[in-house]
């Protein structure tokens, strides 16, 4: 009996794949070592029920003069041993925050009131990769970080 239902299952199964797929071809392209680079899949006939007519609207694409503050900005030098030099260059008057996390997400220093030119000293932490997490207005950015001895 089980076996009745394993070959049925596959007949089943067979049978709805060859008719699902009756309208399209798939094709691969391979480069020279035999990778494939590209798939195509080729649709022959298209038939359009009652039930296939849905309308979906997409959202009016607004476009924005805001400039992103986060930009344009520099951190130098890295690997770093001792100050590690931040420029935001878009800052203008707005102020940032910054925060050194260990490579676990955990913060190990912060920086408030940051501006156009900050220097941040970073001697009194040990060697290894830290994320720089810096924030102005809602937006963020991050760079890794390498301090050395």
């Amino acid at each position: 009996m089980k076996t009745i239902f394993s070959l049925l299952f596959v007949v089943v199964l067979f049978a709805g794949n060859v008719f699902s797929q009756a309208n399209q071809t798939v094709r691969f392209t391979y480069d020279a070592s035999g990778n494939r680079t590209q798939r195509f899949i080729e649709v022959k006939e298209v038939k359009q029920t009652a039930g296939d007519t849905a309308e979906f609207l997409l959202p009016e694409f607004k476009p924005t003069d805001e400039v992103e503050l986060l930009s344009e900005v520099t951190v130098y030098p890295n690997p770093v041993k001792q100050n590690l030099h931040l420029d935001i260059t878009r800052l203008g008057d707005a102020t940032a925050t910054a925060h050194l996390c260990d490579i676990s997400g955990r913060p190990v220093l912060s920086f408030g009131n940051l501006t156009a030119a900050n220097t941040l000293n970073v001697e009194s932490l040990a060697s290894g990769t830290y994320l720089l997490r810096v924030e102005c207005k809602g937006e963020r950015r991050v760079w890794k970080i390498v301090v050395s001895e």
